[in-house]
């Protein structure tokens, strides 16, 4: 029965060794994964673009419209070549500006958002392939460990120690494991291509032993209220107003100046000059720059209660993730400081009697397996925890809970 103990105890030796690897700046990683997918993922690139093009076309605001020029050749053979500008009423180009610089604040704060959204699929991306891998890593130790066990109890049943039945039970979940075990480098594997589809190709995070939460709720909630896509919807609100001051001042007229000259019939030469005005004040046309600004005033009101709608719905979220982080947190400090220890002493306890012939080696079995379900609970914990953390992150709209001077 040697050899049997000592399979057991090498298989409650890996229950009791430390469920995280040796300490190394995950977070770092995570930030400089963050930085690169800024530069070079199309999403970043994108909203980059975004914002330039914005920026472009604010110059296009104190445009005026191209001259027309026409040549006028007559059955007497007189001829007339005439240029004529259209001059912008008083208002009207800044008015445009201001429509154009409000949309590109909107643009940075989208592309803000955007970059808010990447961020957060970065992390989870990350944490849920260290998630894959540690389940992996589990499961391949545990396969070799129970590989072991079924060699060992199968020497034993040579030696009249063992059962047929227990030799065949120790093979059986030996084969269960290696299944399990294939899977999980399956699921890894999706993990992660799916980090890299996102971050690129790079090492894995290996977390060290997790941070307690260290944010206070007040303060993230009042960073939320001021984040990205809110801002974008109240730059929106400040360009409907924008819109319909524009609209106001198409109400004044534009100029239009002109110059000609001619060639009589006569072979004379002549000249002229031209100039006019439109009326866009008149009643029968006024009422379509005074309903597109009231529509857009309407449109600026309805934006801003959209925009309190929204830190209402900000608020909730960071309620909502701060809530399961916690919860995420007291559980995995449950299952370190009272299931796990005392489930290691129940899985020593039935090897033991095991060897003395008191137990059955289907409750070791079983010992082992409810140690195994603990340990995978407490890596699905921590992977909550880390999870939840990314996304209060993201809800609040920041990259460090030190930004908002939560610590």
């Amino acid at each position: 029965m040697s050899s049997l103990n000592l399979a057991a105890a090498m298989v409650v030796g890996l229950f009791a060794a430390p469920a995280d690897s040796a300490p190394v700046a995950a977070e770092t990683q995570i930030r400089r994964w963050i930085q690169d997918a800024m530069e070079r993922h199309p999403e970043g690139q994108s909203a980059g673009f975004q914002t330039q093009a914005a920026r472009s076309e604010i110059g296009a605001a104190t445009a005026w419209m191209p001259p027309e020029t026409q040549l006028l050749y007559k059955s007497d053979k007189s001829v007339d070549l005439s240029m004529t500008q259209m001059i912008p009423g008083f208002g009207k180009t800044g008015s445009q500006t201001k429509i154009r610089e409000a949309k590109l604040d909107m643009a940075r704060s989208d592309s803000a958002d955007r970059m808010r959204k990447l961020a957060l699929a970065i992390r989870e991306t990350a944490w849920m392939e260290w998630m894959a891998l540690e389940k992996c890593r589990i499961l391949v130790q545990q396969e070799s460990l129970a590989i072991r066990l079924s060699e060992s109890v199968r020497r034993a049943q040579s030696q009249g120690m063992a059962t047929a039945s227990e030799a065949w039970l120790a093979q059986a979940k030996a084969r269960q494991i290696r299944l399990e075990s294939e899977k999980a480098k399956s699921e890894a594997a999706a993990a992660t291509a799916m980090r890299e589809a996102w971050a690129g190709p790079g090492t894995t995070i290996v977390a060290s032993a997790p941070s307690s939460p260290d944010w206070t709720d007040s303060v993230v909630a009042v960073s939320a209220a001021t984040r990205s896509d809110i801002a974008s919807m109240e730059r929106e609100a400040s360009m409907q107003v924008a819109m319909a001051e524009s609209m106001r001042a198409s109400l004044h007229p534009d100029y239009m100046v002109g110059a000609m000259v001619m060639r009589m019939s006569n072979g004379m030469p002549g000249w002229g000059v031209m100039a006019g005005l439109t009326l866009p004040f008149v009643p029968w046309a006024s009422g379509m720059a005074s309903g597109e600004a009231a529509g857009a005033h309407s449109r600026s009101r309805s934006t801003r209660s959209k925009v309190e709608s929204m830190r209402k719905m900000a608020y909730a979220e960071v309620v909502d993730h701060s809530n399961k982080a916690n919860t995420a947190w007291h559980a995995m400090r449950e299952l370190d400081s009272l299931i796990l220890p005392g489930q290691e002493n129940a899985i020593a306890d039935a090897r033991s009697r095991y060897a003395q012939g008191r137990e059955m080696l289907s409750m070791v079995f079983a010992m082992q397996d409810m140690a195994l379900m603990t340990r995978m609970e407490r890596l699905m914990r921590r992977g909550e925890y880390e999870l939840e953390r990314a996304r209060l992150l993201a809800a609040a709209g920041l990259e460090s809970f030190e930004q908002a001077g939560a610590r």
